[in-house]
């Protein structure tokens, strides 16, 4: 294989794999937020969770 096509392909697949963790990223999002709870930020992390509240805070 030449070069050119090697590194179009690595490109390919970077890119590919940035869109299935958006993808994964944004559904665990919608997830977290349709059962209630908040997406945010862990503290001195580059990492998201999902805070819950106390089910017994939750009034229909």
């Amino acid at each position: 294989m030449s070069e050119n096509t090697k590194v179009v392909l690595y490109t390919i697949l970077l890119l590919a794999l940035f869109l299935a963790s958006f993808v994964s990223a944004n559904n665990n999002k919608e997830a977290c937020e349709s059962d209630g709870g908040v997406y945010t930020r862990q503290s001195m992390s580059w990492s998201y969770e999902c805070v819950i509240p106390n089910s017994a805070e939750i009034k229909p």
